[in-house]
């Protein structure tokens, strides 16, 4: 008896994993994670900052983290005189959301100035042009250009107070 139950189980769990690589054989998305920096353009009137983040999606799921600097570039020095609470603060965030592949991402996010709501879109071209001839790019036959990602994504604060932290970004990566 116990080994018909040994048999059972195991043909189960084989029959899923089956059907877990059926459920997408007809998606022609590319699923991986883009490493990406760029600029921030705060809603507070400081000057512009800089990004970095690591965001991962499926063909429904996604989240990722990043970090911003506002107010200033490692690439030039802060050129104005500003008094807000924003200029120069680091702000750390991790999201989770759902969406259709990279191209239309909704995320919820909590991070060091509390949660917050983020849009965000990455595009590379074979991803466009496997989406739109049904074809399937495997990963390890992309080059270098095919995985040159252009990213955008905009910000909300929940929280009243930390509403001068409310961004919009856009840089380019890599997809992995």
């Amino acid at each position: 008896m116990k080994k018909i139950i040994i048999m059972t189980a195991a043909l189960t769990l084989l029959s899923s994993a089956v059907q877990a690589e059926d459920r997408y054989d007809g998606v022609s998305m590319i699923r991986g994670t883009v490493f990406s920096v760029g600029r921030v353009d705060p809603t507070e009137d400081i000057d512009t900052g800089f990004f970095v983040d690591a965001n991962y999606s499926s063909v429904a799921l996604n989240g990722g983290i990043s970090t911003k600097k506002f107010g200033d570039s490692p690439l030039r020095p802060d050129s104005r005189d500003d008094f807000s609470e924003a200029d120069g603060e680091r702000v750390n965030n991790a999201y989770f959301g759902i969406g259709f592949g990279r191209i239309v991402q909704v995320q919820y996010g909590y991070g060091n100035h509390g949660d917050l709501v983020r849009f965000r879109s990455d595009f590379n071209f074979r991803s466009v042009m496997d989406f739109l001839s049904g074809s399937k790019t495997p990963k390890d036959r992309m080059t270098l250009g095919d995985r040159i990602t252009f990213t955008i994504a905009a910000e909300q604060y929940q929280d009243s107070d930390e509403e001068i932290f409310d961004n919009a970004t856009w840089g380019i990566g890599l997809l992995f």
